[in-house]
């Protein structure tokens, strides 16, 4: 599916092959995947214990989700400036740094508007993480010479999945959401510690050559980054809610927990799968059988409100869910409207931002709804992706 030449940046086309495309290098690269996705897990998992303790309405909440929408948008608006400018080698240390330091002040947050600020640190280091970690990865996928993308996606659910049910563990075992949150950033900073010597780094040529401030998609990638941005919506509002929805229709806490690991672990099978999957059935078969699984899964879930059938819909639509984002990397890395390593951070920029304001949009429509209504919107988006998969997979 990916041509080597089409889902790279070419500013590392002058890095040797064999150094590259090290098993070392690429686990390297993984680990920052995985620690995005064990990060924003062991959060999403404690947002019950922390809306308690802080006394919040679903309102407050969704209002609180707004913060990392502060963080993120400008760091992600400028991230292709700033990994052209500085190399994605150097902004995926500074973005994993600043997650790692965020879950520590959002543990012990002692009032709403600290957890605010916390909030906005977490959403700036995951916008600056997440594109400069996907060109690590575009940059890798070009010295394989086969598509690699999706696995390293599929790591970072395994790491959500992983830290939804540790977090969920601990979470039932009594542990405060601060010393929890505590240990986890100790973990995930001996890892980038070790790992970050591995990152793939830019010609020197590219440290000092500036980029464009903003990148914006052109032509038909306006219509990948829409159905981007609904894929991401999806999967953002899943793993913010899915364990408030769980209570809400009569599951406890611990059970509730699952929501957002069968989820994340469902993805996770399905995105270390995903590579030869999009090769077999095509991009544009892809998208649609992703769509429709999201349709069935979170239709049942919304038709029963029943926590075990919720359970199952979560399943089908992690595993509809699973493939489309790295797909919809390969499309914009191979449309000829920009090159590729903008082309991609231009999708990205737009899948990301929507992970980000999505949730708390969804949090302002439970509120006036129902969460269990509100999940409608969900469904629709994914009605979306089904609907439009035909246009955004032409040449």
């Amino acid at each position: 599916m990916a041509e080597p030449e089409t889902s790279t940046d070419s500013l590392y086309t002058e890095v040797p092959q064999e150094r590259t495309s090290s098993p070392y290098r690429r686990a390297s690269i993984a680990f920052f995947f995985a620690l995005s996705g064990l990060a924003f897990s062991n959060w999403a998992v404690r947002i019950p214990d922390i809306r308690d303790t802080l006394s919040l309405n679903e309102a407050q909440i969704g209002l609180l989700l707004l913060c990392p929408v502060a963080g993120s948008l400008s760091l992600t608006l400028l991230s292709s400036y700033l990994i052209s400018t500085f190399g994605s080698r150097r902004t995926t240390r500074i973005g994993a740094y600043l997650v790692i330091l965020s879950i520590v002040l959002i543990g012990w947050s002692p009032s709403a508007y600290a957890l605010g600020g916390a909030l906005v640190v977490f959403g700036a280091g995951m916008g600056l993480m997440n594109i400069s970690m996907n060109d690590q990865a575009a940059s890798l996928e070009r010295r394989y010479r086969r598509s690699i993308m999706s696995s390293f996606h599929g790591v970072f659910s395994l790491g959500g999945m992983i830290g939804s049910l540790s977090g969920g563990a601990l979470a039932a075992a009594g542990l405060q959401p601060a010393y929890h949150l505590s240990l986890v950033a100790v973990l995930l900073l001996i890892g980038t510690l070790i790992s970050k010597r591995l990152l793939i780094k830019p010609p020197p040529r590219a440290e000092r050559a500036g980029g464009p401030l903003f990148v914006l998609p052109k032509g038909r990638l306006w219509l990948i980054g829409a159905i981007a941005a609904a894929t991401v919506f999806v999967e953002g509002s899943m793993a913010d809610w899915s364990a408030l929805f769980l209570t809400d229709v009569g599951a406890s806490r611990g059970y509730a927990a699952l929501g957002l690991a069968v989820f994340t672990g469902s993805m996770a099978v399905g995105r270390l799968l995903g590579d030869r999957w999009i090769d077999f059935v095509g991009p544009m078969r892809a998208l649609q059988i992703g769509g429709t699984f999201g349709v069935i899964g979170i239709g049942v879930a919304v038709l029963f409100a029943s926590p075990n059938v919720a359970l199952l819909g979560f399943v089908l639509a992690g595993l509809g869910m699973a493939t489309l984002f790295p797909c919809l990397l390969s499309l914009a890395g191979r449309n000829p409207a920009m090159s590729p390593s903008t082309a991609i951070a231009s999708v990205a920029m737009m899948g990301y931002v929507s992970m980000l304001a999505g949730p708390p949009m969804l949090g302002f429509l439970a509120h006036a709804i129902g969460l269990r209504l509100a999940f409608i919107a969900l469904l629709i988006s994914a009605l979306v992706i089904l609907t439009m998969a035909r246009s955004a997979s032409r040449p």
